[in-house]
């Protein structure tokens, strides 16, 4: 678009791109026609595709001038008594040279250039090179044309203006040349600075403006208003958001003449989700995108209560709520087009227990019936318009009936009761401009047939391209101005900022599709009144003159600065055009660096808004440097307090003194909110000690994430324990063994448990979406092979599967064996809760053993060091509560601990080269702590033959046949007495973490493991709350280093024997 547009300003039409594509022609020019032709092709598709629409072809400035120069016109003679001014121009494109022309014969035309001689060399490294030769190619037309021209009026030699004015136009035109001796000093008139950055710059320069105009009202001279000041760039993307920002913080009123497309507002993105609805059928993301533009609120709501603002902060309320509820059971599509309610079933993995639903089931339907009554059935009544007309009315009476203008007109006032004029007529362009849309849209296509995407995509982008008109909202304004459209005296103060080596002089790049070489070529063929400018050349030749214009456009005062650094460019240096100015006057460059302790206040204090921030910083530097705030900003900052943002002020000193640490709370607190005694799972007590603010803001605060649709971790544990529980429980109703079964049975018996299991209400979300088809035949298939496993495991050992999923504590009102009950010093109770997967037994030598086996849907191993710090806590409570409570699980007395193992349940990925039986049940290898005692190896594994290592446990039988120990699995046995030392040290630590729950202590302490570099915070979902940050000083990890087996159980010993 770019290129047709610069054809269109050049006079140049798609027939003027016609060559003969001689075969004769050198292969350089053959290309170069070629590729005309291709351009040509793609600018006729594209006329024609407007012509089709009735769009505009022609260019505005063109049709007036063909409109000036019809002769049938009865207006042209009124012409002759007119005089068009012409001002501001050094050079015109080919579009403005022809409106000229035609003016030159039927009117009276000035045209006011700026040069210094129409006689001097006109070559193109002549400073006023464009004006001069717009000058000439306009009078050559003129008397070529036998029209009368005047003689040249000039300018008066300015008055007004200070002797330093002058001697700096002198200095830039003469140093051009090397030719220059300074005759006036510049120092009143300019100042050269220099900032750290464009922030800090743009800061400098609005505190400048601020005590200039302030200074003006004390003094008996002619008083500075903020509209005798503009600010220049050549870089607005960079430097307009500090301007707006800083010049609102120093309340400097300003007008910054940027357009802002309607892209970003509510009405369009009402659009684009609205059509979104259709063109996707109701995905989740585009029905709550619609619902959070808030230009919908069901009528029923608004009914209910008549302020408005009531209304939509209840529906606000109401359409987070159902969010949660489609999130999490993945509603979309025709859940939200269907009559039938939303059916809702919660259950919670964790505690075992149905939610309540009941209030948000009523709450999430109320939305989706107003959704659905109000606006699924908009689209059928749509697509039925017989006429594009009929479509445009049912089209607006839907967005009066659902109240898309009132809430437009609401937030109008909202806005205006703010003081936000501007953003107030945004609402009221926006709105007008959808009007004028679909008024168009009826003037075009009215009587067609409706064409329903043709219609969105010319609602949609019409909008989304418009801007908002811009009117300044005060008299008294900085400008805020383009540097490259300045002129002389245009201010009687200018700052220009950006003015280092790299952003001035431009460095330009032809990104156009034709080359600098190619528009020469192209130049060559055409006619006269046609030219093709090369963008870049002339960008170049008249930087110069951009430099002149600004140098010359204050009246009083010239401030010119640069940044030293500004994103990746640092170490800048001055702009040269500004260094040849350095290098032959006086003048010297400013250091305006960022605010320090020792600089003088009065150079940067603004507003009390922006004291706050100035004094913020300077209290943090003289914390870093160990000094004492200088009494004069002391003193400002009294007088800051005693004034209306004193609030303000305040809560923002408060981040000086601020640590992002949690305070502990009260005893009695904490009994509130724990309770006096403490219901408590083991993986709770776990998170204590793995990251303290976690446990608190999960089961003191009770804060809980989002739920969303799909599989997660618990759901998955649970699904494998309650399939392997019933799997289990279904051979011993059967009065059978792991290895009485045969294959066959094993499989059917497995889907069996599976069809009941998965049949139930909680299990439901399976069934929603091939996905979780695709999701739910895999964890069939991973039971299917871990039930192979504990079969092949039945077969090896004789250690064998007497209970399941045993209960102790209470979990969902059901009572389970005692389990821990561990008294504490506020005089309640630890009571741990929880489920033992599963607990095997066996009899060696007339001694009964017991095992506790623990189902992991990842690979865990016992680490001794986490044991001892608390974070792996599980194993040895549960060997614990099974040894203690043997006598209620097994029937037996005086049982010895055989240890506690992780199984891993999962459907491993095998090598191909090793598939066999023994390497897959390899994969299903216990791991955790086991017993030190050599009678029970034989119990492990009685498979074994000589020099061979079992497939289920870490043991083997040496060359003499003797059983032992893997020799790289020596740490994972222990004694009895080793045992009972962990075991003693895990009661120590479940109390321990009770008194100091319970005693309202709360520390931000994540745990960082040395070994594996495993950080609490990885798993943390309340990141966003605690604010953790290892690079603040008060906040740091709890780094867990590791330590042998020895260490450990030295450091027992001597704490038991302390």
């Amino acid at each position: 678009m770019e290129l047709y547009q610069e054809f269109q300003l050049g006079n140049i039409s798609s027939d003027n791109l016609d060559f003969s594509l001689d075969n004769q022609t050198t292969s350089k020019r053959k290309d170069f026609e070629l590729k005309m032709y291709e351009i040509k092709r793609i600018f006729a598709a594209y006329e024609e595709e407007l012509a089709k629409r009735k769009l505009q072809i022609e260019q505005p400035l063109t049709m007036l001038t063909n409109f000036l120069a019809s002769e049938n016109s009865q207006e042209m003679a009124k012409l002759e008594q007119k005089l068009f001014i012409v001002t501001g121009f050094s050079n015109f494109n080919m579009q403005e040279q022809e409106l000229l022309k035609v003016l030159f014969g039927k009117s009276q035309v000035c045209i006011d250039l700026y040069i210094d001689s129409i006689y001097a060399d006109n070559g193109p490294l002549d400073l006023f090179f464009d004006p001069k030769q717009t000058y000439h190619l306009l009078k050559d037309f003129a008397q070529s044309q036998q029209e009368r021209v005047l003689f040249d009026k000039k300018a008066p030699q300015l008055t007004q203006v200070s002797a330093s004015y002058l001697e700096l136009e002198r200095c830039f035109k003469q140093t051009s040349v090397g030719r220059y001796k300074q005759e006036h000093n510049l120092d009143d008139f300019v100042e050269i600075w220099k900032a750290e950055n464009p922030e800090e710059e743009v800061k400098q320069v609005a505190t400048e403006i601020r005590r200039l105009v302030v200074d003006s009202f004390t003094k008996e001279n002619e008083q500075l208003y903020y509209r005798d000041i503009q600010l220049l760039t050549l870089d607005p993307e960079l430097y307009y958001p500090f301007i707006s920002s800083t010049f609102e913080e120093l309340d400097i009123p300003f007008y910054l003449d940027q357009d802002r497309t309607m892209e970003q507002h509510p009405l369009v993105e009402f659009i684009h989700a609205l059509f979104a609805l259709d063109d996707y059928y109701y995905r989740t993301s585009d029905v709550f995108r619609f619902l959070r533009t808030e230009l919908y609120i069901p009528n029923d709501l608004q009914e209910e209560t008549s302020d408005w603002k009531e209304a939509r902060n209840r529906f606000r309320w109401m359409v987070d709520l159902t969010e949660n509820e489609a999130l999490a059971h993945n509603f979309h599509g025709v859940d939200w087009t269907r009559q039938e309610d939303w059916h809702l079933f919660d259950f919670d993995f964790e505690q075992e227990e149905i939610i309540e639903t009941k209030s948000t089931e009523k709450l999430s339907n109320h939305v989706r019936n107003d959704f659905r009554n109000d606006i699924v059935s908009f689209f059928p009544r749509l697509k039925s318009a017989s006429s594009t007309r009929e479509a445009i009315v049912i089209f607006y009476e839907f967005l009066q009936e659902i109240g898309v203008e009132k809430q437009l007109l609401c937030w109008r006032e909202q806005e205006l009761e703010w003081g936000n004029l501007e953003y107030a007529r945004d609402h009221e362009q926006t709105w007008a401009s959808l009007m004028d849309l679909l008024d168009e849209f009826v003037e075009i296509y009215g009587s067609d047939s409706f064409d329903f995407d043709l219609f969105k995509e010319i609602l949609s982008s019409g909008l989304e391209n418009l801007t908002f008109g811009k009117i300044p909202t005060a008299i008294d304004q900085v400008q805020i101005n383009s540097l490259d459209l300045t002129r002389p005296l245009q201010a009687k103060v200018t700052f220009a900022v950006g003015l280092d080596e790299t952003s001035f002089p431009r460095t330009t790049e032809n990104k156009s599709l034709i080359s600098t070489e190619e528009r020469q070529q192209l130049n060559a063929t055409l006619q006269e009144g046609q030219y093709l400018k090369d963008q870049t050349e002339e960008t170049i030749r008249k930087e110069p003159f951009v430099a002149y214009n600004m140098l010359l456009s204050a009246s009083e005062k010239l401030y010119l600065s640069y940044p030293r650094n500004a994103d990746s460019k640092q170490n800048m240096k001055v702009s040269p055009y500004l260094a040849r100015i350095l290098n032959w006057t006086n003048l010297s460059v400013q250091d305006h660096s960022s605010l320090d302790l020792t600089y003088e206040a009065r150079n940067y204090v603004g507003t009390y808004k922006s004291l706050i921030r100035q004094l913020n910083g300077l209290y943090r530097q003289a914390q870093e440097e160990k000094k004492t705030l200088p009494v004069v900003w002391q003193s400002l900052k009294d007088l800051l307090l005693a004034s209306d943002y004193r609030f303000l002020a305040q809560r923002v000193f408060e981040s000086q003194t601020h640590r992002n640490t949690p305070v502990n709370i009260s005893p009695e607190l904490a009994e509130q909110l724990y309770g006096k005694d403490i219901y408590s799972s083991i993986s709770q007590i776990e998170t204590f000690y793995d990251y303290q603010y976690d446990y608190f803001l999960k089961f003191g605060l009770r804060l809980k994430e989002r739920e969303i649709y799909g599989l997660n971790s618990a759901v998955t544990g649970e699904i494998f324990h309650e399939a392997l529980d019933n799997f289990l429980k279904a051979i011993f109703q059967e009065n059978l063994s792991l290895t009485q079964m045969s294959e066959e049975h094993r499989q059917l018996l497995v889907e069996h448990v599976l069809e009941n299991m998965f049949g139930q209400e909680r299990y439901a979300f399976m069934q929603g979406n091939a996905r979780m088809s695709f999701i739910r035949y895999r964890l069939k298939k991973t039971i299917a092979r871990v039930s192979w496993g504990l079969k092949k495991q039945a077969e090896k050992t004789r250690l064998t599967p007497v209970q399941t999923e045993v209960l102790f504590g209470e979990i969902a009102g059901n009572q389970g064996i005692p389990g821990l009950q561990i008294p504490l010093s506020n005089g309640g109770n630890l009571y741990l809760r929880g489920k033992i997967d599963r607990i095997d037994t066996t009899t060696v030598d007339g001694k009964p053993w017991l095992a506790v086996v623990d189902y992991k849907s990842s690979a865990h191993k016992f680490d001794i060091t986490d044991s001892y710090y608390g974070l792996a806590m599980q194993l040895l409570t549960y060997l614990d509560i099974a040894l203690q409570d043997a006598v209620e699980l097994i029937g037996q007395k005086n049982v010895h601990g055989a240890g506690a193992y992780y199984f891993h349940v999962y459907d491993p990925v095998m090598d191909p080269k090793k598939t066999g039986e023994k390497e897959r049940l390899k994969r299903y290898k216990y791991d955790g702590l086991f017993a030190d005692e050599p009678e029970v190896f034989e119990a492990f594994d009685e498979t074994l033959n000589k020099s061979q290592y079992s497939s289920v446990f870490p043991i083997q039988m040496d060359k003499n046949e003797q059983l032992k120990k893997s020799a790289k699995s020596k740490e994972k046995f222990y004694t009895a007495e080793e045992m009972n030392v962990l075991m003693a040290h895990n009661r120590k630590k479940l109390k321990e973490a009770a008194e100091r729950i319970l005693s309202g202590e709360i520390k931000m302490n994540p745990s960082y493991k040395m070994k594996d570099k495993r950080r609490a915070t990885q798993y943390s979902p309340f990141h966003s709350i605690s604010a953790f940050d290892p690079m603040l000083e008060e906040n740091d990890y709890y780094r867990i280093h590791p330590l042998s087996k020895e260490e450990i159980m030295k450091r027992l010993k001597e704490e038991n024997d302390g």
